[in-house]
């Protein structure tokens, strides 16, 4: 009977998932200009719920360790737990940066950075619509799952007894937070600090040659129907606040709480006239990000005009740093935005 009552809950769960995918289609078609994906627009807003709260840790190593996720959910491991199910690309590399694996993975697509033999693993479906039943069926110890965009997993599991963190990771500092977490749940607390101080002392580095007046940027977010300007909460917004860069948009908020991105507008742009464009996208590469470009802004005179396209001062950000956070990679999107805007001081870019 327990059994029957399980199934049934993870039916219902199944079924509201798939209609919350239906409906942020239908948004994405009428509402949403930027032409985000359903996956992307789902982590977005779930980025800026307002239930969103702080990863916490109880203090010391080892265990029993009691963590507070970003939805106020705490879960206590007295032992390493065995069987990890990360369902999100987010966080597999970071796992694996601090020696941990997964069970299992959602279906991994784009260009996101993957450890080595996790493609062979079994797949539980799309990222933003996992197959709940499959995921309860391999019986793990502890599932990682993405704040936001995979919210709504959360009862099923925890009405089969399986514990589960949402866990949340855009910017710098959210890596490092995540990588003391994580470490702290895999046992391996001293993998995790060394990974941080290398990145720490690697940051410094590139922040120790920042020439003392910023250029002023702005960075573009090209998809496959429009370009629209993304905001500081974005990667590439951090990685150009860490940068000092003169950021157009600075201070500036989306429309809906939590979004990336504004709608593009040439005229302020024009006013502001920045040295360099930086363009992020999510087409399949840059040269198809360059082509929407062109389509979109090429022919126009004004935009021909600008000093950045004048000077050919147009950088195309990689999808595997900028679309995906990088995770203990991190640092390489800061030092390719750095080469891509101060190719005098950073050195040229060898993909540029």
């Amino acid at each position: 009977m327990k059994g029957r009552q399980i199934l049934a809950l993870v039916m219902v769960i199944s079924m509201a998932l798939t209609g919350c995918g239906t409906k942020a289609k239908g948004k994405m078609d009428t509402k949403n200009k930027s032409g985000m994906s359903q996956e992307m627009k789902g982590e977005m807003k779930g980025k800026g719920s307002k239930s969103m709260g702080k990863l916490t840790m109880s203090e010391g190593k080892g265990y029993p360790v009691t963590i507070k996720d970003m939805m106020g959910n705490e879960v206590t491991l007295k032992e390493k737990p065995k069987k990890i199910a990360a369902i999100s690309g987010t966080f597999l590399g970071l796992l694996y940066s601090v020696g941990g694996e997964t069970i299992c993975t959602a279906d991994l697509s784009g260009g996101s950075i993957i450890p080595k033999g996790v493609e062979n693993l079994p797949k539980i479906g799309k990222v933003y619509n996992p197959d709940v039943e499959k995921l309860i069926s391999l019986k793990p110890d502890l599932v990682i799952a993405q704040f936001g965009l995979q919210n709504k997993l959360i009862p099923a599991l925890k009405q089969s007894n399986i514990p589960v963190l949402a866990l949340n990771m855009k910017t710098y500092d959210d890596v490092i937070e995540n990588l003391k977490v994580v470490g702290r749940i895999v046992g391996n607390e001293n993998k995790a600090e060394e990974i941080i101080g290398k990145m720490d002392k690697d940051k410094k580095a590139i922040e120790d040659k920042l020439p003392e007046k910023p250029k002023k940027a702005v960075i573009l977010y090209a998809t496959s129907k429009d370009v629209s300007v993304k905001l500081e909460n974005s990667i590439a917004g951090n990685v150009a606040k860490i940068l000092k860069l003169n950021n157009i948009a600075s201070g500036k908020k989306g429309e809906e709480m939590g979004e990336e991105s504004i709608p593009f507008s040439i005229e302020e742009i024009v006013k502001e006239d920045p040295e360099v464009i930086l363009v992020t996208s999510m087409v399949k590469s840059d040269k198809t990000a360059k082509e929407v470009i062109e389509k979109q802004l090429g022919k126009d005179p004004v935009w021909k005009n600008l000093k950045a396209v004048k000077n050919n001062k147009i950088v195309y950000l990689p999808q595997k740093y900028f679309l995906y956070n990088a995770g203990d990679k991190f640092v390489d999107a800061i030092e390719f935005m750095a080469k891509g805007v101060y190719p005098e001081i950073y050195g040229e870019l060898n993909d540029k």
